[in-house]
């Protein structure tokens, strides 16, 4: 690649995500020595890196990008990896299956399982230098002196990326992640820099860190849009019109005056939260604030005590029972309030026509921080040699784009207009951007500039933890509770066919008397909500959890 390209990306990521500069690199296929007696002092190792790809991903592409990673990998540090690329959907197993191996391996030996793995934690604990051999050559076809890399051990394995928090937990569960906070303070020191912070706070198990989360956009915006040019005709005030109930009456003026969709489509209101096994509609709920995050305090209530709901409520039921909503929400070309959903470039596509409120921030939910992370495992030959591989997948845009995109000139290449975007020259190596480091260090796509990446600063830089990130419904619901949130259900269920039957002015005339009825309901006055009984009551979990 380039050096001219590779400074660009690096100074873009530099300048989008606010962290410290990586100089460029590049480098030879192989190190070739003249004198055999320079190999007395270096040392060198093969790690394997096992990923996810996509289906059609050839043999031949797996090898060929393991060859370009070679040569920056062995110049930098000494150090070849070894690419596994594992269709998608056989991934998590392949991964489970060669521990399996390995321990497999390790019980046919001479010591115990244990004895092996404790062995292992040690050498992986210990420095490069510590721990590895001279390095040895060989002659080549051509007569050259060169290093020879080792080959990987029956009971190796480096560096591989873990999906989703469930997997996390297993992997570490099982004994077979290593920590990696000594590192970060070596190795990998410059990943604080390249990070969202909260990524690595929530990373870790047990006050240690186990995985390095890639760095990506969070979460996404939605947005409030109310018509400018209806806002002037109508004469009402554009300042008063920041909130769907502050719009009831504009959008009722809407319907008598024009002929122009009232409301885009159906929308529940910003930060609701309900309490139940799958999320579904519960009579225990919780509307976050917009400024809601981590370590925020935003207890359970009963849905009736939540500001402004039975508002949204009415006016789904009205807009509903009118057709004020849009046929084909997707193609509509003009309306006069909706909530539409995305990244922070979303509003510019509306500014000139609607006056565009937040309606809800972007949150980092459990996916954002556990979805995609590069851990190391404790059969590793070196943690040094896989941190510094997993670092340069966080910090440098040569090693991050062969990985995601391939060969430059077989699989993409610089759009000859533009050498800020590529172009995709083959279908024989595809990766998921999300899955392959830090995404900030390379293309955001094919046809995409990097430019892209200044609205994902942004958005990073307002958003917010989920205050629920950790205490999620396998947490607050427990053996003790489970067939009191069954019943929850039931009751759930009953009041939300009784209101469905409703017509929007029944349930305006009868919001008041459901919320007192609400509030006699055994279940919820006394069990789930109550501060006095420590067994059940999700008030106390949740605040005992903070």
């Amino acid at each position: 690649m380039k050096n001219k390209l590779m400074c660009l990306l690096l100074a873009m990521a530099m300048l989008l995500s606010c962290f410290a500069a990586v100089g460029c690199s590049n480098g030879e296929d192989e190190l070739v020595e003249g004198d055999d007696s320079a190999s007395e002092t270096l040392t060198t190792a093969t790690i394997t890196l096992w990923i996810p790809t996509d289906e059609s991903t050839t043999p031949a592409a797996i090898l060929a990008v393991q060859d370009a990673m070679n040569k920056v990998l062995k110049p930098k540090y000494d150090t070849a990896v070894e690419l596994h690329a594992i269709p998608s959907d056989e991934y998590e197993a392949a991964i489970t299956a060669r521990f399996e191996e390995i321990e497999d391996a390790i019980l046919n030996g001479d010591s115990s399982a244990e004895e092996k793995k404790e062995e292992a934690e040690q050498l992986a604990s210990q420095t490069s230098a510590e721990t590895e051999a001279a390095a040895e050559t060989y002659i080549n076809d051509i007569g050259m002196t060169v290093i020879k890399y080792p080959e990987v051990g029956a009971t190796q394995m480096d560096l591989f990326l873990v999906r989703g928090y469930e997997n996390y937990l297993n992997y570490y569960d099982n004994g077979w992640l290593t920590a990696l906070d000594t590192e970060m303070t070596t190795t990998g020191k410059q990943l604080s820099k390249y990070i969202y912070p909260a990524f690595l706070t929530h990373a870790k198990l047990d006050g240690k860190t186990y995985a390095i989360p890639n760095n990506h956009p969070i979460g996404e915006y939605k947005y409030l849009l109310v018509n400018k040019r209806l806002v002037d005709e109508l004469y009402w005030d554009a300042d008063k019109l920041t909130s769907i109930p502050n719009c009831i009456d504009f959008i009722k003026d809407v319907q008598t005056f024009t002929d122009v969709t009232p409301f885009l489509a159906p929308v529940e209101a910003p930060g609701l939260r309900y309490w139940s096994e799958d999320g579904s509609w519960s009579l225990l709920a919780t509307q976050l604030a917009s400024n809601a995050t981590y370590g925020t305090d935003s207890p359970p209530k009963h849905i009736f005590q939540n500001t402004g709901l039975s508002e949204y409520i009415y006016l789904m039921k009205h807009l509903e029972e009118t057709n004020g909503f849009a046929a084909d929400p997707a193609n509509c070309e003009e309306f006069a309030v909706g909530v539409v959903s995305g990244d922070i470039t979303v509003k510019d596509q509306y500014e000139e026509d609607y006056y565009v409120h937040v309606y809800e921030y972007p949150r980092a939910t459990e996916d954002d921080l556990y979805g995609n992370m590069f851990a190391v495992s404790v059969y590793t030959k070196s943690l040094t040699r896989s941190m510094q591989i997993l670092t340069c997948l966080n910090t440098d845009p040569e090693l991050r784009t062969i990985l995601q995109y391939g060969v430059e000139g077989v699989h993409w290449r610089e759009n000859e207009k533009d050498d800020s975007v590529i172009d995709i020259i083959s279908s024989d190596y595809k990766m998921n951007l999300l899955e392959t480091g830090n995404v900030y260090m390379t293309y955001p796509g094919a046809g995409i500039p990097m430019s892209y990446w200044e609205g994902a600063k942004e958005q990073n830089l307002t958003s917010l933890i989920d205050p629920y990130l950790d205490f999620g419904p396998d947490v607050y619901i427990t053996d003790g509770n489970r067939a009191l949130f069954e019943e929850l259900a039931e009751v759930s269920k009953d009041y939300y066919d009784e209101i469905e039957a409703m017509t929007a002015e029944e349930f305006r005339e009868q919001a008041e008397l459901l919320k007192k009825r609400v509030n006699t309901i055994p279940i919820i006055r006394a069990k789930l909500l109550s501060q006095t009984n420590e067994e059940t009551s999700l008030l106390l979990q949740y605040r005992n959890r903070k």
